[in-house]
């Protein structure tokens, strides 16, 4: 098949949906679909099979970039699509990035999928302080899905959390489940001496991810003094975000420097040696609408401490494939993770549990949605 993605991220950025994607694209290339992406970039133009659109940086979060509401107007999407055969427009964005691919869609006949990622109302504190204009928000952003996704195929989502809360919010849609797969070898094959090496003698637990304030990283810099009393440990926090400046604050006010190392962010060659490193990963995130660096982490074989939140206990199971703790609780955290480092048979038991989600599992269950909901004569 011919199948067109359409993205308000893409690289150089390093978020969980460019990660889903990346994995996802490989797969299903090597299954022998041909992949088009549409994407945010510094001007209008196209390398390979990646086309993109000239696009303005979101202030709140200068890494993101979304292209101007007048770029609707063009027709080069339509003509590219037309083009290329496409059998499929698949959108991962309800933004003007994904309204391109709606469009695209209606009028070329096309079948459209929506991948539902990100719960975007839970970020509106970017956009305002004031109460009554985040909740006038929420309820925008709801209706706007509504309306979006109306012609849509299916809407996937990657965990059960997801279904029942967009459920609510799209009461008539249809909904597959199709997680983000995991690079099961990738993952297993990291080297981490060299990581451990620079911490002689201490417990390494870690943290991957974007350094926002919604990943609740202050969790673990509160939780830290209860763990130091017990063990000689250093907290790496991998990864960059505008939250990194006030948690490093936070670090030095609470005399916790020599103990935590913001690492900035690492090449994918790097991290699967960080992972290999730790004893435990640590993940008090209360945004998830999967967890990915926790299946990442099962993966290379390190017990996952996750706080009890959304689409997280989907995948993490309290006492059997790792620990969960409530997102507030610092002394709960640190006891699951003192509790992680010495039950080390649950690392068996989350190898096994995350063997069922593989990219090459995930690729096939994408593609049978595709089968199942792409027939261009369906109603």
């Amino acid at each position: 098949m011919d199948i067109a993605w359409f993205t308000d991220t893409w690289l150089p950025n390093r978020d969980g949906v460019v990660t889903s994607l990346l994995s996802f694209r490989g797969e299903m290339e090597r299954r022998g679909h041909n992949i088009y992406i549409f994407a945010p970039g510094e001007s209008d133009g196209r390398e390979g099979n990646v086309f993109y659109y000239k696009s303005r940086t979101f202030p709140p979060y200068p890494q993101y970039k979304f292209p101007t509401p007048l770029s609707l107007f063009s027709r080069r999407t339509v003509r590219a699509i037309k083009k290329m055969n496409v059998d499929i427009i698949h959108s991962h964005s309800p933004g003007i990035t994904g309204l391109h691919g709606r469009i695209a869609a209606n009028k070329a006949g096309i079948p459209l999928f929506f991948t539902f990622h990100t719960f975007i109302d839970d970020s509106v504190y970017l956009l305002f302080r004031n109460k009554s204009l985040q909740n006038a928000t929420k309820q925008f952003i709801y209706r706007w899905l509504r309306i979006y996704t109306h012609p849509c195929r299916c809407i996937i989502v990657p965990s059960p959390y997801v279904k029942r809360r967009l459920a609510e919010i799209i009461p008539n849609a249809r909904f597959e489940i199709v997680p983000t797969g995991i690079d099961l070898k990738r993952f297993e094959g990291g080297d981490g001496r060299k990581i451990k090496e620079k911490f002689p003698d201490k417990k390494i637990i870690l943290h991957v991810g974007r350094v926002v304030r919604e990943k609740n990283i202050e969790l673990i810099i509160k939780a830290a003094p209860h763990i130091l009393k017990k063990i000689d440990a250093v907290f790496v926090i991998v990864g960059e975000g505008p939250h990194k400046d006030m948690l490093e604050k936070m670090v030095k006010e609470k005399h916790l420097s020599p103990h935590f190392i913001f690492t900035g962010f690492v090449d994918d060659r790097e991290l699967m040696d960080y992972y290999k490193a730790a004893d435990v990963f640590a993940f008090p995130s209360k945004y998830e609408t999967q967890g990915l660096v926790a299946l990442e982490a099962m993966a290379a074989g390190v017990p996952v401490v996750a706080a009890r939140e959304k689409a997280l206990p989907d995948f993490v199971r309290d006492g059997e494939n790792g620990y969960l703790a409530d997102a507030d609780d610092e002394m709960e955290f640190a006891e699951k993770i003192m509790r992680a480092m010495e039950e080390r048979d649950v690392m068996a038991r989350a190898r096994k549990f995350v063997m069922d989600y593989s990219i090459e599992r995930m690729a096939e269950k994408l593609e049978e949605v595709y089968e199942k909901y792409g027939d261009k004569m369906q109603d």
